[in-house]
């Protein structure tokens, strides 16, 4: 407090509260004797009313019980209220923001008088500084002289000495006044603060980010204020004791000249003595001008120290505030989240259920794992709109950063961004889906996953030569959609189209081939083909077009080696294997119940003197490599 009372407009209002503050206690004590002493004459006064014997008597003593009885009560509640009271001020006095509050109500100085008394000094110290330029140009030209007058130079040193220390005692004051300047500033600063602290604002991630920020600058601000406080108690010291030593060295001159006094005289006069002691007097004569000075520079300082003092404790005092705030707005933050916590542990649980509990009752297999993915697809997406349901100012905040780097991110990510997308109008379109065998880039699999970015096949086919997996994966982006064609087995109906090549002799009768492979191709197809003819109409209500005529064909063409029948037939593409095995099975069994019927075959015959020359009265097999499913494309 001592530094507060050192100021005039701060000791008036110190010294008032200090005054009411005894005078509350000394009241007290008071109020507590005058209980205590009427409690005693009640007690007294109860005992003579019970001994009187005379009615008028005892009617008058018990009006002035009841005097007194009231009279405590009174004194009692007024007790009870400066109780009240003193809890309250001790209660507000712990309050870091009631401290400074307080700390400002007893702050007087402003910020103009500042600035008024820093202009009126600057324009001293151009006078002094212009009178300090004078001496030296003199004390240059006497240099100058030929035989200088030491006298006159060593006046015009001290004169110019005791400038500097002018000098020096005006800047101080200039960096007091603006001490005082600074400390008015931080307390009008404060007080306009102070108003949006009362005002409030809504906890969010912004406002507690800014809170944040304060904090960490008003400590700054206070480190600097205390190395400040620091340098200053340093300054006022060296101040304090060059004080000290010029008042000894005054002291020490009125010794030295009365020593000096007793080695001359008028009849015995010495020269050198005589310039030392005219020396010093000049140094006696400067040095009572100069301790003014050094004595204001020490006032100086200690002005300073004072309003850097002021400035540190309304800074400590304005750093707890803030901490107070911040911890309150996190504190309230925290428990706003407390309701997207909730709705998000709801959808959690809300989730859990029904992949659990209600998919299994309508899907199964991979349905069931594909409607659980859709569903945990689509609670992440709830669960992005809770959360900037709630926390829209936060992300507001970050909008235009989002914005810049979402931009980057599509650049950068394109192909991922693009299968995103795809992923979108797969599940949108439904062109394939979990189960569905496709051919992409001439490779065929059965399609297991469809993740956001990527789809899995289990692959068909590769270097089998026959459709079964081979027990390999591929990741396919999605972004494949956009870019190639796409063949689907099984869209709209898992039939599929085969064709087997027979080759037969040139000798062989036309119409029996003919009749045999199409009766054997009916017999084997008549089951696949009345499956697939029902596709069809469900595939022609859907898309309004008929898809084909589902009867097993049989096409003849010539080749240089034979009669080509071309058989046409239809299966369901995961047993396109099993249905040309049976095929090429039945029709082998045939043809050895039909031996009219020969199969083209290669030989070659041997002439005496010539070179082999080969025929072409082979077969072609029965399981050429020209017959391949066909396939739906979109």
């Amino acid at each position: 407090m001592s530094r507060w009372l050192s100021r005039p407009g701060l000791t008036r209002a110190a010294f008032i509260a200090l005054a009411m503050l005894s005078a509350s206690l000394v009241r007290a004590q008071n109020e507590d004797e005058r209980i205590a002493a009427l409690q005693g004459q009640i007690q007294a006064l109860g005992r003579v009313i019970a001994a009187a014997q005379n009615a008028d008597t005892k009617a008058s003593l018990q009006g002035k019980l009841q005097r007194m009885q009231q009279e405590i009560g009174v004194l009692q509640q007024g007790q009870a209220i400066a109780r009240r009271e003193r809890e309250l001020e001790q209660a507000s006095t712990q309050s870091p923001l009631a401290t400074l509050r307080d700390r400002l109500r007893l702050l007087d100085q402003s910020q103009a008088a500042a600035e008024a008394q820093t202009r009126d000094l600057s324009s001293q110290r151009l006078q002094v500084s212009q009178s300090r330029d004078a001496l030296e140009s003199q004390l240059a030209a006497l240099r100058s002289e030929s035989a200088p007058d030491t006298r006159l130079a060593s006046q015009l040193e001290e004169e110019i000495y005791t400038a500097n220390e002018h000098l020096r005692a005006l800047a101080l004051q200039s960096e007091a006044a603006e001490a005082e300047g600074d400390l008015a500033q931080d307390a009008d600063r404060m007080r306009a603060e102070l108003k949006s602290i009362d005002a409030g604002s809504r906890p969010n991630l912004r406002v507690l980010f800014e809170s944040y920020e304060r904090v960490r600058h008003q400590q700054k601000a206070g480190s600097r204020v205390s190395a400040d406080a620091a340098t200053l108690e340093q300054e006022l010291k060296l101040a304090q004791q060059k004080l000290e030593l010029d008042r000894q060295k005054l002291a020490k001159f009125d010794e030295e000249l009365a020593a000096l006094e007793t080695q001359t005289g008028f009849f015995h006069r010495d020269p050198a003595v005589q310039r030392f002691m005219d020396s010093e007097r000049i140094q006696k004569e400067s040095l009572l001008v100069r301790i003014p000075f050094a004595s204001t520079q020490v006032d100086a300082i200690k002005r300073t120290r004072v309003a850097v003092a002021a400035r540190q404790e309304l800074n400590d005092l304005w750093s707890s505030v803030q901490q107070e705030q911040f911890t309150s707005l996190k504190d309230a933050y925290l428990l706003r989240l407390r309701w997207p916590a909730l709705a998000l542990a709801g959808l959690l649980v809300l989730g859990l259920a029904i992949s659990f509990l209600v998919l299994p009752i309508f899907y199964e297999r991979e349905t069931l794992f594909l409607s659980r993915r859709l569903v945990r697809y689509l609670l992440i997406a709830l669960a992005v709109v809770v959360v900037a349901g709630f926390l829209f100012e936060d992300l507001s905040m970050v909008a235009a950063t989002l914005g810049i780097v979402s931009a980057a991110l599509v650049i950068s990510l394109q192909d991922v961004c693009t299968s995103v997308c795809g992923w979108m109008v797969i599940m949108s379109g439904g062109k394939f889906r979990i189960g569905d065998r496709l051919e992409i880039d001439g490779t065929r699999g059965d399609v297991i996953d469809i993740q956001l970015v990527r789809t899995i096949m289990l692959e068909v086919g590769g270097w089998l030569g026959v459709d079964e997996p081979t027990g390999r994966t591929i990741l396919v982006p999605n972004n494949v959609i956009f870019k190639t064609k796409i063949f689907n087995y099984s869209h709209g109906h898992p039939f599929v189209w085969g064709k087997l090549d027979v080759t037969i002799t040139y000798a062989t009768p036309l119409e029996l081939a003919r009749s045999l492979f199409e009766r054997v191709l009916k017999e084997q197809t008549r089951e696949a083909m009345s499956e697939a003819r029902q596709a069809a109409a469900t595939m022609q209500r859907r898309y309004g077009v008929e898809d084909a005529v589902y009867e097993p064909k049989v096409y003849t063409s010539v080749a240089e080696n034979g009669v080509v029948f071309g058989l046409f037939y239809v299966a369901h593409y995961r047993k396109f294997p099993q249905a040309r095995a049976e095929l090429s099975q039945r029709i082998l069994i045939e043809l050895q119940a039909h031996p009219e019927v020969q199969l083209a075959y290669p030989t070659m015959t041997w002439h005496d003197g010539a070179a082999p020359r080969s025929s072409h009265s082979a077969p072609s097999t029965p399981y050429p490599d020209g017959a391949r499913p066909r396939g739906n494309s979109f």
